[in-house]
């Protein structure tokens, strides 16, 4: 729609009017057609999401702890043809299309699907092309429960797949296998093999990923360390990769045969390639662009880059509308137009000063003068090639990762110049590796393999020391869709201005009479206003937030204008709480650091999420504990982290308070009197007051704990309670909850849990007491916010 909206606007400038009246009929039409394609998509979408939400209530489901299968009293029967499979955390998944969906003795057409298998295929099954039934359970899509955290629905979705099917058997098979596809998975399991037994394990995982988009071998550690650095793109098959391989093998081709035979090969051959790995968005746009620039070299045309990415995208769109919500296509689309729009008008302020006459020189300074010029044009090029795609991702990147890397720009200098030499090089040690029982492949594989393991390490040293060095990363928080919209207005009208400035003055003028900072104005202005947005995050409104962490705790609350605190952090059903839900959070919010950490006991579901922080860079600034208690192994993890990192640990007891303007925080348990009979009595309980909101935090406090405050006059009404224990029938008495009147009640639990939190007994007293209840197990993250001196509480489902 955008490609004939343009060429509409041209068709106008150029007064051809029976050229502009066809194109606005052709857009209007083809608009039409996407808006009936989206509705056809979305109605199949929604049969099936009632289905599943009529079964919620009618169904009993029963989770299996070793693998997380659900087993329901009716199993579900589906049918689709196999369009693609993948080894991922050594288990088989097929994506499905042309799927239909049996539940009960109704059939339904759906979009595209997931399964994952519950058992591995034999090597006869599962082929791909195949039609195959299978019979399991079916799964809804999670949503993320927190700010920040990973959304499955919306990737999901945006690949036009509404669930997944987790298949307890196969029923059946029929229907011809596309040998090719099948073909080519094989040989891409046969690579990972030799990639095992001739590379490192590091370099295997990185190599592994950059030819065959396959992140199976890839480690954790070495994902992250290329993300805090801001060289993600080197491990995905993107336009850079595309445009090596295609190249190289059209170059090599070109040789040995005329140009028609050395195109078509080179595109069939990237077809092959980009099947093989996985026919990526990126790899696919990329392939779609290179096929274009073979036509235009057969055709004699000149090949225009935007109008080849305008052609590439709707392309992929019309196959697929959601596309347009996918991280990865508008990485892709960024990248492209800062190499071809925004670069290109960067180049023009800074142009090649002119060639100075001067004496001959020797042949050998010829030589050495044409190396040298050649050099500095390439640093160059490079240079603006990255600065400039580094300005148009900027806003992706703060919007999904929600923090940029600051030495991104001299790092890309490196891998840019290192990746054509490390692609080369991978293509032919992987043609050496599949030639090693043959004489030549004995003899130069060992040479080819050893240059390629010093071109990784050389990459993921540089990378590494790049995410190590201080201040890596800047925590800019999520930025919302509105300063997006601003940056890019802002991109657009520098590089608007930076074309009519160069228009007017023309070379001569501007190479002589304009004052050199008058011409760069434009780029300098720009600059500043992105130096702004970066060096000021995204600030929150949110004064308390409940995290959903599941079957556990996390609350961060802030107190006064800019102190951050934190309290808990754990769960025992949610895996790596700390890196997927809590760091997301405060990052996405904005929050670069955390003033006071506090944790009420050294249960797990308290304290884990805390210890995974303490293994990240990101700032805790103190951590206070309620006592010491050295024969426990979490409170010795924390000493330990907190000891290697220098962040002191404070001890708070009752009557200790802390203070940041006009709200305070203050601890009403431990004190030196009360001997608690268990380690959840042992919880720190404190009071939070500010000028807008009062509350009472628990930890896993009980009935004896809640009476000795009581007896000690410790209590009076306030505005919240953070109900103790998850809801446990054992907390939140009724004497308890008479002397602190809450309006509100905030229960972390998590879902189908093994406790049964929160317990109906205290749900009823909860409601004898007249308090609204809110809890994390059904609405997600709960949210108390201000915004000029007014609260509001929301959940985020």
């Amino acid at each position: 729609m955008a490609g004939c909206q343009m060429y509409l606007l041209y068709a106008l400038r150029q007064r051809k009017r029976r050229v502009y009246r066809f194109t606005a009929v052709l857009g209007i039409g083809f608009f039409l057609l996407g808006i009936a394609r989206i509705w056809y998509m979305q109605q199949q979408s929604y049969t099936i999401e009632t289905i599943l939400k009529e079964q919620e209530t009618s169904l009993s489901v029963e989770t299996d702890a070793s693998g997380g299968w659900q087993t329901e009293n009716e199993k579900t029967i589906l049918q689709g043809k196999i369009e693609k499979k993948e080894r991922k955390n050594n288990q088989t998944r097929l994506y499905l299309n042309h799927v239909f969906l049996r539940i009960g003795d109704n059939t339904y057409k759906t979009n595209s699907v997931l399964v994952r298998l519950k058992q591995e295929p034999s090597d006869q099954s599962c082929r791909i092309g195949t039609t195959i039934v299978l019979e399991g359970n079916i799964r809804q899509l999670n949503r993320a429960a927190n700010d920040g955290n990973y959304d499955e629905f919306q990737y999901y979705h945006s690949l036009n797949m509404d669930y997944h099917f987790d298949a307890e058997r196969i029923c059946g098979e029929y229907g011809r296998e596309d040998v090719l596809a099948e073909k080519l998975f094989m040989i891409k399991e046969k690579l990972k093999e030799n990639y095992i037994n001739n590379l490192s394990e590091r370099n295997a995982g990185i190599l592994g990923t950059m030819l065959l988009g396959d992140k199976e071998l890839l480690e954790k550690e070495v994902s992250t360390v290329f993300q805090q650095a801001g060289a993600s793109h080197v491990l995905v098959i993107s336009g850079m990769h595309i445009s090596c391989i295609g190249l190289f093998c059209y170059g090599l081709l070109r040789k040995k045969g005329n140009s028609l035979c050395a195109c078509t090969a080179a595109v069939v051959f990237l077809f092959c390639y980009v099947k093989m790995t996985g026919m990526g968005i990126s790899a696919i746009r990329a392939w779609i662009m290179f096929a274009l620039l073979m036509a235009a070299k057969l055709s004699g045309r000149s090949y225009d880059s935007r109008t080849a990415l305008s052609v590439a995208v709707l392309v992929l769109l019309w196959k697929n509308p959601y596309l347009v919500e996918n991280a990865g296509l508008q990485f892709s689309v960024a990248a492209i137009l800062g190499v071809v729009v925004v670069a290109k008008c960067i180049g023009q302020l800074f142009p090649r000063e002119q060639k100075e006459q001067t004496q001959e020189r020797k042949t050998g300074d010829k030589a050495a003068n044409k190396i040298r010029e050649k050099w500095k044009r390439q640093i160059r090029q490079n240079f603006l090639v990255s600065l400039s795609v580094q300005f148009t991702t900027l806003p992706l990147v703060a919007y999904y990762y929600y923090e940029v890397p600051v030495y991104a720009l001299i790092l890309n200098l490196l891998i840019v110049s290192l990746l054509s030499a490390v692609l080369i090089n991978g293509i032919v040690a992987t043609f050496l590796m599949c030639m090693e029982k043959i004489v030549v492949g004995r003899l130069f594989a060992g040479p080819v393999i050893m240059m390629l393991e010093l071109l990784l390490d050389g990459i993921y040293v540089g990378v590494s020391w790049c995410s190590r060095l201080p201040g890596a990363t800047k925590i800019v928080g999520q930025w919302p869709i509105q300063r997006i919209i601003f940056y890019y207005l802002m991109l657009a009208a520098t590089c608007l201005l930076i074309k009519n400035r160069t228009k007017k003055s023309g070379n001569r003028d501007r190479n002589r009479n304009t004052n050199i900072l008058l011409r760069k104005f434009p780029i300098v202005l720009f600059g500043s206003v992105v130096l702004l947005l970066v060096l000021r995050p995204v600030k929150s409104n949110h004064l308390m937030a409940v995290l959903d962490v599941g079957q556990g705790d996390g609350i961060y609350v802030r107190l006064g204008e800019d102190t951050n605190l934190f309290l808990d952090g754990g769960s025992t059903d949610v895996s790596k709480v700390g890196t997927y839900r809590i760091l997301p959070f405060l990052k996405s919010n904005g929050i670069t650091k955390i003033d006071y950490w506090f944790i009420s006991h050294y249960d797990e579901d308290h304290v884990n999420g805390l210890l995974e922080v303490l293994e990240t860079e990101y700032s805790v600034e103190n951590i206070i504990l309620p006592g010491k208690q050295p024969d426990v192994k979490n409170y010795q993890s924390i000493c330990a982290l907190a000891e290697r990192r220098n962040i002191p640990i404070l001890y708070m007891k009752e009557g200790d308070c802390i203070r940041s303007g006009e709200d305070t925080i203050s601890c009403l348990l431990p004190d030196g009197e009360y001997q608690a009979e268990d380690e959840n009595g042992k919880s720190m309980i404190l009071l939070y007051q500010t000028k807008y909101i009062s509350g009472i935090f628990t930890g896993d406090a009980g009935e004896a704990e809640e009476n000795w405050l009581l007896e000690k006059q410790r209590l009076w009404k306030v505005d919240f309670l953070k109900v103790g224990h998850h809801g446990s029938k054992y907390s939140s008495t009724e004497k308890f909850l008479k002397a602190l009147s809450p309006e509100l009640a905030l229960i972390s639990c998590g879902e189908n849990n093994r406790y049964g939190h929160p317990h109906q007994e205290t749900i009823n007293r909860l409601k004898e007491a007249s308090a609204e209840i809110f809890d994390t197990m059904e609405g997600g993250q709960i949210s108390l916010e201000e915004e000029k001196g007014r609260i509001t509480i929301r959940s985020f489902r």
